[in-house]
């Protein structure tokens, strides 16, 4: 299908596959699609320049990339900077069309007519799949061109929701442009008397049109602003102009009476000045987006809505009211347009856009939906950008496909593929076909992109499937793998539950192929040191590891459903790093801290297991430390002796009174090693490692641990049922 991106800062219209249907979103033929003079903008502006010229726009991103270069090295970041830099940029987030799969959502059916919104979601292109909140049907009197403005009028209505503004208010709308013409037409919806401010006279002559009292240039605003309210100002004033500078809402607190409020609607500068607020005790209120549920994912990705009664108008709500002041005539919408073009032309609109005054919005149009829909793809062929090199004498070729292709997998597991020179990447599958086409375009060779894992699955060349996707998945797709014949290395976890573990079990013990899962660590050079210096070690070991990831509780790791929490989606691999030296688990025992109530959702918690040999182990993983110490250090004493892992960098070994460290200088945490095994397996040399095994022994530790943590008892670990038996 047809998708508009930003590509090396300038748009572009790509062919990429079309989105699969997804329970929970509405698969959407886009009729039209809308481009803001503001927002996509501003947007296409700082996606360009070289990147010195980004990097000095936004210097944050530098102070990231720094520290993410010293917790991670600076391979790893160079690849993820690379891959960000030559990554498409999908654009748009306000479209109009007809539903094609309703994603077993009841409020929606085939061939339906509704409205969009979400950037990453409501894009300029063909099709689109959306999350069932932000999808709002539209009603017959409404033009999907119109509908299509539903995410404009929703941002304009939550800023006049935001700013109370009731019937017989005096109001000051300051910037005429899409957003300020739009809520100049919902405050006059609600009775209020309007009054806006432009320094454009030709907006300033269509706000009056629209409905505004008075249009004012900047320059005599405040004082005529006062005196058209009486000499006391306004009850409101909604910031609707977009500046870095912080005159323009300082103005408008000097525009409103005592206790009035002003609402910055656009990014504008906000560095208050307090005697004007303080005399005023004005209230400054922000606005966010549609409404309330916007940025909550489990409102816009979860489905999970805010009950009426206590959340009256949600982004969705918005959405809905703002169409009905569409059908009802309350509200136009046609004065906006500046132009109208089919997707194909999508570079003329955003070549309009730097025209100064820029239109306030252009309208893209699509084929007919469903006479259209039929011929678009879940698949595209990416072409060869450059001649695939493979290795002199190289080994038997294994071709790769990619489901899930992350920045991990990306910045890591794709290098390590390039390196051996002979395993190229033949398919790929992401849910956006935007990165599933970048990924297959960073390759270099003939690939097949799409938006379903199952394409890459089936694909009759493909020998190994790299899975990368988030954890709720990971079972069902290694095991259609499996099924289907293929290899399979997958990232940990192996699942996120016991009936998910012994499916993947199942489908491996009835499978030639082989299942390789992404515990590393063992494969680092130091930890190989650490081992072989350990077989001279007689009796039981005690192995102490702590772990310090602090992390966001908002990331999807800790999303129960999703990511499976620290312990299950995180921790596997210490516990595997443990069962590595130790040997066989028995049982396991762990207390948590109180950070939720909810042990699936735990950053932080110490975890102790017991082994066949005698040994003991505990892993202390914890989301309470400080990004500035180190991520991982190793204990492990026994014989008499002991030795110290400090984040894969430093071995020191103890004996006596005597010690000896071996350095690294940058920690190699074994990933190219173990992506080098499990292609040499691939190819049917004889390569040791743990596999299907020790990763469904590692993930019985977590799920044993989480049930410990839950009870306040010890949990034995169940073995795989063949060995159990």
């Amino acid at each position: 299908m047809k998708q508009v991106v930003l590509r090396n800062g300038q748009p572009l219209v790509a062919d990429v596959p079309a989105p699969s249907p997804q329970r929970g979103h509405v698969l959407v033929a886009n009729a039209a699609s809308v481009i803001s003079s503001g927002t996509e903008r501003a947007a296409v502006s700082e996606g360009g320049g070289s990147l010195p010229v980004r990097a000095v726009r936004n210097p944050d991103l530098v102070l990231l990339t720094l520290r993410h270069a010293r917790e991670h090295g600076v391979r790893d970041t160079v690849e993820r900077v690379r891959g960000a830099v030559s990554d498409d940029t999908v654009l748009g987030y306000a479209s109009a069309g007809t539903v094609l799969d309703t994603g077993g959502l009841g409020d929606f059916t085939i061939g339906q007519a509704v409205a969009c919104a979400g950037a990453g979601r409501a894009n300029h292109a063909e099709l689109v799949s959306v999350p069932g909140n932000l999808v709002a049907p539209v009603p017959r009197a409404v033009p999907l061109r119109d509908a299509a403005f539903t995410t404009l009028g929703a941002i304009a209505m939550q800023g006049v929701r935001r700013a109370q503004a009731s019937l017989g208010e005096r109001v000051v709308v300051v910037g005429l442009g899409l957003l300020g013409l739009l809520t100049v037409q919902i405050l006059r919806a609600a009775g209020c008397v309007v009054i806006g401010v432009e320094p454009d006279p030709s907006r300033r002559e269509l706000g009056i049109e629209l409905g505004a009292e008075q249009a004012l240039a900047p320059e005599d605003a405040v004082a005529s602003v006062r005196d058209w309210a009486g000499g006391v100002g306004a009850d409101t004033a909604i910031v609707a102009a977009a500046s870095s500078s912080s005159t323009i809402v300082n103005d408008a607190v000097a525009m409103v009476r005592r206790k009035g409020r002003v609402v910055p609607l656009g990014d504008v500068g906000l560095a208050l000045a307090r005697e004007a607020l303080y005399q005023r005790e004005a209230d400054v209120l922000i606005s966010t987006s549609y409404g309330p549920g916007r940025y909550d994912p489990m409102y816009e990705e979860g489905g999970v809505d805010y009950p009426l009664a206590y959340v009256r108008w949600t982004e969705n709500r918005n959405m809905g009211e703002f169409l009905r002041l569409l059908a009802a005539r309350l509200v136009t919408v046609e004065p906006l347009i500046g132009l109208e073009l089919p997707v194909e032309r999508a570079g003329e609109a955003y070549q309009a856009l730097r025209a100064q005054p820029p239109p306030l919005a252009a309208v893209l149009r699509y084929p007919a939906a469903v006479a259209h829909a039929a011929s678009v793809s879940e698949s595209v062929q990416v072409p060869a950008g450059h001649r695939r090199r493979t290795r002199s004498g190289a080994s038997r070729v294994v071709h790769v496909g990619v489901v899930g292709p992350g920045s991990f997998v990306r910045a890591v597991h794709l290098p390590n593929l390039r390196a051996d020179g002979a395993a190229p990447v033949v398919a790929v599958a992401a849910r956006r076909g935007t990165v599933a086409t970048d990924v297959a375009r960073a390759t270099g060779g003939d690939v097949e992109a799409f938006t379903d894992w199952r394409g890459v699955v089936e694909h009759p060349d493909v020998e190994l499937v790299l899975i990368g996707t988030r954890h709720d998945s990971h079972a069902e797709i290694a095991v259609a793998a499996l099924e289907a014949g293929k290899d399979v290395f997958l990232e940990k976890p192996l699942g996120l539950s016991r009936e998910q573990i012994d499916d993947v079990w199942a489908a491996g013990s009835d499978s030639d192929a082989t299942l390789a899962i992404g515990f590393n660590r063992p494969f680092a050079p130091l930890s190989q040191r650490l081992r072989a210096e350990l077989a001279s070690v007689s009796g039981p070991l005690q192995v102490i590891i702590r772990v310090n990831a602090p992390l966001a509780a908002e990331h999807w790791l800790n999303d129960p459903d999703q990511g499976g929490g620290r312990i299950l989606g995180e921790a596997c691999h210490f516990f595997d790093y443990a069962n590595w030296l130790c040997g066989v688990p028995l049982s396991v025992s762990g207390v948590a801290a109180r950070e939720t109530g909810d042990v699936r959702t735990a950053q932080s918690a110490s975890i102790t297991a017991s082994y066949e040999n005698g040994s003991v182990a505990s892993v202390h993983y914890s989301g309470l430390g400080p990004r500035g110490l180190p991520k991982e250090r190793i204990e492990v004493l026994g014989g008499g002796r002991a030795w110290v892992l400090d984040d894969f960098q430093r071995l020191t070994s103890f004996d006596g009174a005597t010690s000896r460290s071996t350095d690294t200088g940058q920690g190699d945490k074994g990933h190219a090693a173990l992506m080098r095994a499990v292609l040499a397996t691939c190819r049917g040399e004889n390569v040791i490692f743990g596999g299907l095994r020790a990763a469904y022994v590692a993930q019985s530790v977590a799920l044993a641990a989480t049930e410990a943590i839950s009870s306040g008892a010890p949990r034995r670990v169940l073995l795989p049922v063949a060995e159990a038996a």
